[in-house]
């Protein structure tokens, strides 16, 4: 065997002992996700700050001085995120927490005297109900309140590593961004190397249309999650005057980046909070919540991010309730994007099949 050939087997054998670490080890493919997690996050904020990095570079031609300044704006949010509002959220989850016994207290005083627009609860067996399982739905809610506060002081334990990998991920992702058109090259240079020419175009411009769907959708979600945190949060603060409106709006934000239904999802938690404390105000959060989810997803949603794909909301909705059913809430994020690359396949497949074929749309003007 000549040298060359031998220099060629190096990258088949480091393959071969990868998988065999994988099928062999304990755990392996999650012990190898765990690993990676530095590059996933990485990846993660190289796609966030690609489109940053565009703007920036085209008023500042120099790549270097391009990321310098858009790692500034990046990790000036951050300090701004922990000195500011970190320590308010700190201090509202500590409050609630010392508040747990005035909440128990308020279901025990709700169900034995509800308000008298609520004393049909009394007509009901919902009072028996409540007062034969109460001790026990207590004693399970003080577990799981336990459980709760140990799982948080093992993650504050833990969060030196997790610290660690997102710095790493910072410094990754410095370097992916610069050499952003290698790795380009590399990935056209590696379809080109594996399939024939007219199917790597194919492939090469799926690849392509999928990272700008993700790119544009992650970007789309991060602004309608915060616009609709505020106005979760001024609603919650101003209008309902419910307690924690903080915590609400936080949550409701975090659940708002699964598309439609987030707003229903973080709202459960919301108008608990709130009922426990005032029924009748609990039950305008829920109202409060519908008509949430209802602007986003009828207007502020398909707004900005049918802009950013090009999807009517029509499809939206579709890719959500398959993806959700499919995957569950991870089939739910990544829907909307990938049901735009599936529009954009099926959309050149008929303009190949009516290319010669000379048909007028009864609505060409409005369908698209």
């Amino acid at each position: 065997m000549k040298k060359n050939d031998f220099i060629k087997l190096i990258p088949i054998f480091i393959l071969y002992v990868i998988i065999f670490k994988l099928i062999y080890q304990d755990n392996g493919v999650i012990t190898l996700l765990q690993v990676c997690v530095p590059i996933f996050i990485a990846i993660f904020i190289a796609v966030i700050l690609n489109p940053l990095l565009k703007f920036v570079e085209r008023y500042f031609k120099n790549r270097i001085i391009s990321i310098i300044i858009v790692y500034m704006i990046f990790l000036g949010v951050i300090v701004l995120a922990i000195t500011v509002i970190a320590p308010s959220i700190v201090q509202s989850i500590s409050d609630f927490i010392k508040d747990i016994d005035k909440i128990i207290y308020n279901i025990n005083n709700f169900f034995a005297n509800p308000p008298e627009k609520l004393d049909f609860l009394l007509d009901k067996e919902a009072y028996k109900y409540f007062e034969d399982n109460v001790y026990s739905v207590t004693e399970k809610a003080t577990e799981i309140l336990t459980a709760l506060l140990n799982t948080a002081v093992s993650s504050i334990i833990s969060v030196t590593s997790k610290v660690i990998n997102f710095i790493l991920g910072i410094l990754i992702s410095i370097y992916i961004l610069y050499d952003k058109e290698h790795f380009g090259n590399l990935f056209y240079k590696s379809v080109y190397s594996l399939f024939d020419n007219k199917s790597s175009r194919e492939i090469i411009k799926i690849g392509y249309e999928l990272n700008n769907n993700v790119t544009k959708f992650i970007i789309g979600k991060i602004f309608d999650s915060i616009i609709i945190g505020v106005i979760a949060f001024l609603g919650a603060k101003y209008i309902i005057k419910a307690p924690y409106p903080l915590i609400i709006s936080l949550v409701i934000g975090i659940t708002n980046m699964i598309p439609y239904f987030g707003p229903l999802i973080g709202g459960i938690p919301a108008v608990i909070i709130t009922a426990v404390f005032d029924p009748i105000k609990g039950l305008w959060m829920i109202l409060f919540v519908f008509i949430l989810q209802q602007f986003d997803g009828l207007v502020l949603g398909p707004k900005i991010l049918g802009v950013q794909l090009a999807l009517k909301p029509v499809w939206i909705i579709t890719a959500i309730i398959i993806g959700g059913g499919l995957f569950g809430p991870i089939g739910m994020f990544l829907a909307t994007p990938v049901a735009a690359v599936c529009k954009t396949i099926i959309k050149e497949f008929m303009q190949m099949k009516l290319k010669n074929k000379n048909i007028k749309l009864p609505y060409d003007k409005k369908s698209k």
